[in-house]
């Protein structure tokens, strides 16, 4: 059985691609359309450079409405679909789909739990496939481990912005 955001029980939608089961998303909490599916994906993050939670949280959401490898679209679904922040994740506990349990809508990059959030993103990022996991405000992937160090030297005042991703079904029909 998968858990639904509101943890309700739900028959399988789907096979689960690992030992966890796939948690499907769906009823009156979330947006996508009638007869869509949405299926966490992962947790997914955003480096902006912002001095305000709000602000970070702002341009957050733009970055994932355009990101680099958004899951494709059904018919009546839109780029908001596709993601929830951290803080509009209204939905059972984190720790049943991942082990970050308790994550924060936005932190600093420069504290403590910033550098752990980071360290712990690097670290599951397949550097040598397309990642989909940590983009800048703009929406680009980054594509290296280089190229993450040299946005990190550049920017003062980074925001880790945190999202769920979602992987949306085609609609019934």
């Amino acid at each position: 059985m998968d858990r639904d955001r509101r943890g309700d029980s739900t028959p399988d939608a789907t096979p689960p691609s690992d030992d966890q089961p796939t948690p499907q998303v769906g009823g009156p909490t979330t947006s996508a359309p009638a007869g869509v599916t949405a299926y966490l994906d992962d947790i997914i993050a955003v480096l902006v450079p912002a001095d305000h939670p709000a602000v970070s949280q702002a341009l957050a959401t733009g970055a994932l409405k355009h990101r680099d490898g958004r899951p494709s679209l059904p018919d009546g679904a839109s780029p908001e679909d596709t993601f929830d922040l951290v803080r509009d994740f209204d939905a059972f506990d984190l720790s049943e789909v991942t082990d970050w349990a308790n994550l924060p809508n936005t932190t600093p990059v420069d504290s403590p739990l910033g550098e752990k959030l980071l360290g712990q993103i690097r670290g599951v990022i397949d550097w040598d496939r397309e990642q989909t996991l940590l983009y800048d405000q703009y929406g680009n992937a980054f594509e290296t481990p280089t190229a993450l160090g040299s946005y990190l030297d550049e920017h003062d005042d980074l925001r880790l912005v945190l999202a769920v991703g979602y992987l949306l079904s085609e609609p019934d029909v």
